[in-house]
């Protein structure tokens, strides 16, 4: 297989550090804590959807704009991750995305022109966030990577259920101002600012290339096949996030029912989310691990549709384990099949940027639109069907021990 060049070979983690062992926990910690951010700002949005339609008299067509933009923002912004952090250094470009998504969650709050802007900020910033993460624990933690993204994939779903638990009683608890429910969740932002200008005061900014010859590694076709599963496998468990409440309604629960599968469905992706990084790391290839997810994760989106009613809160702890599982390993492929941080960051910023715009428009339009057509939810079960089929085609070639060949 032929090497990587030169110019794109990773630093040792504690070179040029005069106190690694302390770089090494400041590290840990900016990625549990920018990986804890990543969801709360825009988990937050949709429990108070309605006081902000509301209160500042938005049709139906800008509060599709609002929920769309952060998803857009993947797509502008996402590309721009690879070539700031060989620019600015790494620490340098994770610092400006908390301060932008910072700037954006003071921003919005302050009435109706803000409340895009401040989205567009967040979204940018979430958006650097998340693709630069694993380029961290790609450099800093190259020989724990399993463990490593566990624990990014779980400090994810934390972040994601803990904000679409809590907004609602936090809001009321501040005096039910939607500008308060959303202001909070700036919070968690604050910390995570410190532990990047730590780090960066520690002078060794190392993700800086001094080289900045260009590569390229979408000739590669595992490039494409981990870049089609994320999207694919995005775009199911977006479906199942955006109208999972309604389809359990439409099968006679009660609203309160429906919120309870849901956050079973979302508590399960925690521990899986954990696990199967974990155990993926220690597997000569990830095929197994990949194939299970998407099985259960496709199968279980499935019976959420078609089992019987008695049933669904087991189903949707199988829902969650699979896709949470799947959506860990995912981005675990990432990490584990590019040779350098700096590939890592190329491919993170293609793959994610892609996959999430995919994923949150493709996926919860084809389900409103079958059902829109059909009137009939069980319709929605044979589009599972087929992108569970195809993410497991595309997830089991890329899951196997290849390493991407750049030129």
């Amino acid at each position: 297989m032929p090497a990587c060049k030169p110019a794109l070979a990773s630093t040792p983690v504690v070179e040029g550090s005069k106190f690694p062992a302390i770089r090494t926990a400041l590290s840990i910690l900016l990625v549990l804590l920018a990986a804890l951010n990543l969801r709360p700002l825009l988990a937050s949005v949709a429990p108070l959807l309605h006081d902000i339609q509301t209160d500042l008299g938005l049709s139906n067509l800008w509060v599709s704009v609002l929920m769309t933009v952060p998803v857009v923002c993947l797509g502008i912004f996402g590309p721009l991750a690879a070539p700031l952090s060989r620019r600015f250094g790494l620490e340098g470009v994770l610092l400006a995305a908390v301060a932008t998504a910072l700037a954006g969650a003071l921003l919005r709050s302050f009435g109706l022109v803000p409340l895009y802007v401040g989205t567009v900020l967040i979204g940018a910033g979430i958006s650097l966030l998340g693709i630069l993460t694993p380029v961290l624990i790609k450099r800093d933690f190259s020989d724990k990577v399993g463990m490593m993204m566990g624990l990014f994939a779980m400090m994810l779903g934390l972040g994601a259920a803990a904000s679409t638990a809590a907004v609602i009683p936090v809001t009321q608890a501040l005096g039910g101002q939607w500008e308060m429910g959303l202001a909070v969740w700036m919070l968690p932002l604050l910390p995570t600012a410190l532990i990047a200008v730590a780090l960066l005061s520690m002078g060794d900014n190392r993700s800086r290339s001094t080289a900045q010859e260009k590569f390229r590694i979408m000739h590669d076709p595992l490039s494409w096949q981990i870049m089609g599963f994320f999207a694919l496998f995005a775009s199911l468990a977006y479906a199942v996030m955006s109208w999972g409440p309604s389809m359990l309604m439409a099968r006679g629960l009660d609203p309160e029912t429906s919120g309870f599968i849901m956050s079973i469905y979302f508590l399960a992706q925690m521990p899986s989310g954990l696990l199967v990084p974990i155990i993926a790391g220690k597997m000569r290839d990830q095929r197994l691990i990949t194939t299970t997810m998407i099985v259960v994760g496709t199968m279980g989106a499935m019976g959420l549709l078609l089992a019987p009613a008695w049933s669904l809160p087991g189903i949707a702890l199988a829902v969650g384990i699979g896709q949470g599982g799947g959506f860990a390993m995912a981005l675990t492929l990432i990490v584990l099949r590019a040779g350098t941080p700096q590939v890592a960051a190329k491919l993170s910023g293609v793959v994610q940027s892609v996959g999430y715009v995919i994923g949150g428009l493709v996926g919860p339009f084809a389900v409103g639109l079958l059902h829109d057509m059909t009137g009939d939810w069980s319709v929605v079960a044979f589009f599972f069907a087929f992108v569970g089929t195809a993410s497991l085609i595309l997830g089991y070639r890329a899951s196997r021990n290849r390493t991407i060949v750049v030129v």
